[in-house]
């Protein structure tokens, strides 16, 4: 996907779960990982991100600079030989995956570098030295190609795909480090977020949306929102509306926020 470039000053941010692996690099500044009981766990400066069924809660030092790129579901392994399924709810330091004298190497010339734009040239040129960016056909691929059938019955996608059912949860497992159903999960969230931060949106109209977007009513679309974004319906949109910054990713421009979000074409 494009490169995300994003100046954060000295607050934290509740991110959502997401199929997307992510490449990050702290530029300047860094984050702590806030965990369940309020303790800090410091984040690496380069580091690869699986995906995540959970919201990670985030807070970022003063006067920091991300700049990222998120692989589309199931791309990881082509782009890195390596296995999405031992990555979810991870992450590993590049130092970890790539030549550690080559990641040095570009991590001191970004240390010497002020201007963003140089910044973000020099982070495409150096995963472009690392990553197999050819096009090559994948389930992941297909799946997602097939987002009308992905709520289907699991016959019917087996028949669909020409795969029993076994092999069928195995390969989404392999290609978007979740199971099935998970991956039902985060595609409906996707689908229902644009309605939900929609303005002028009444209260009335989220049991409508719950329909319309696959969920069972609306209780249901409540239970994931808090499982995969932190916090429910209602209350994101108010958080969106007062321009808390804690929720910034969901103020993307519409084309990132597709690309994010929605997952499919």
């Amino acid at each position: 996907m494009h490169v995300l470039v994003v100046e954060l000053d000295d607050h934290e941010v509740l991110l959502p779960a997401t199929l997307c692996p992510s490449i990050m690099l702290f530029a300047s500044g860094g984050a702590t990982l806030i965990q369940d009981d309020r303790s800090e766990l410091a984040v690496e400066k380069f580091f690869l991100r699986g995906p995540m069924m959970t919201p990670s809660l985030v807070r970022y030092a003063p006067r920091t600079l991300t700049v990222s790129v998120c692989f589309r579901p199931g791309m990881l392994q082509q782009a890195m030989g390596i296995k999405v399924a031992g990555m979810t709810g991870t992450a590993l330091n590049f130092h970890d995956l790539v030549d550690q004298d080559k990641v040095n190497r570009f991590l001191l010339a970004i240390d010497n570098q002020t201007d963003i734009q140089q910044i973000v040239a020099m982070f495409q040129d150096f995963l472009l030295t690392i990553l197999d960016h050819r096009p090559q056909s994948s389930l992941g691929a297909a799946f997602l190609a097939a987002h009308k059938k992905i709520f289907f019955p699991l016959l019917e996608l087996t028949e669909y795909f020409g795969i029993g059912e076994r092999q069928l949860e195995r390969r989404v497992r392999d290609n978007f480090g979740v199971t099935l159903r998970d991956v039902r999960r985060i595609v409906r969230f996707g689908f229902s977020l644009p309605h939900i931060i929609k303005p002028g949106l009444a209260w009335g109209d989220l049991t409508q949306i719950a329909q319309d977007t696959g969920y069972y009513d609306q209780a249901h679309m409540h239970r994931e929102y808090v499982e995969l974004a932190g916090i429910p319906p209602d209350q994101l949109r108010q958080k969106i509306a007062s321009q808390d910054q804690s929720f910034w990713i969901y103020r993307m421009p519409g084309e990132d926020f597709v690309k994010a979000f929605i997952l499919v074409d």
